[in-house]
């Protein structure tokens, strides 16, 4: 009987190891999806469709994309820096920014700058710049009457179509949907002073060569 005393201990030891050796591999069992779903969103881990950085959302439209200075190609505001991203974007994308840049330190300027053929054969190479300074500093008053013709959309749209060609005021109001011929008298009036139309032989309008770039460029800027 004594001999059998000794063996107590040991083998209830052993038990309590392979009791802990279960309970460890229960919790592992129970930890591993948890671990996994960690991994997936390490940044080590391999990139996926669903954790690419921007998946889902719109890509920003090209041209309209602001990039800081300091900041490099394609990496304008809304571009998460996904290598989808990069790769979608021209390397020469931002030449004139670049340019502009290369040339101006800061504060900076703008400027418009357009080469346009029209439909009647008309060119107009424009190129107008202000520095930043200078502009803030300026009356803007001064630009309210040429920003005023433009703010109707009959306006815009007589503007739009002699730029296409169409120049007398009875073409233009045989124009669908554009109002009587006193209204279109009107309108054309009003542009007329704000210098975005003037009157040429035969009473044709037109828009002057040195105001169809800052037309498109004022109309481009309009979106949104």
């Amino acid at each position: 009987m004594d001999s059998d005393e000794p063996d107590a201990p040991v083998e209830e030891n052993g038990l309590a190891a392979r009791v802990a050796a279960l309970e460890a591999a229960v919790e592992r069992l129970l930890t591993a999806p948890a671990a996994a779903s960690s991994d997936a969103a390490s940044p080590d881990a391999a990139p996926s469709d669903a954790a690419a950085p921007g998946a889902g959302a719109p890509r920003p439209r090209l041209g309209r994309v602001i990039v800081p200075r300091g900041q490099g190609r394609g990496q304008g505001e809304g571009d998460q820096g996904g290598s989808d991203a990069a790769a979608a974007v021209p390397s020469d994308l931002f030449w004139a920014l670049e340019g502009l840049r290369e040339r101006v330190p800061a504060p900076g300027a703008v400027m418009i700058v357009g080469d346009v053929t029209l439909p009647d054969g008309r060119t107009a190479g424009w190129q107008l710049g202000a520095a930043t300074a200078d502009l803030l500093d300026d009356d803007w008053d001064v630009v309210a009457e040429a920003l005023a013709a433009l703010g109707h959309p009959v306006r815009l749209r007589l503007v739009r179509e002699v730029l296409r060609g169409v120049g007398t005021a009875r073409e233009l109001s045989e124009l669908e949907g554009i109002g009587t011929t006193g209204q279109v008298y009107h309108h054309l009036r009003l542009l007329v002073a704000g210098g975005w139309l003037r009157v040429r032989g035969g009473g044709r309008y037109e828009v002057p060569a040195e105001r169809v770039v800052p037309l498109m460029t004022t109309v481009l800027g309009g979106r949104r």
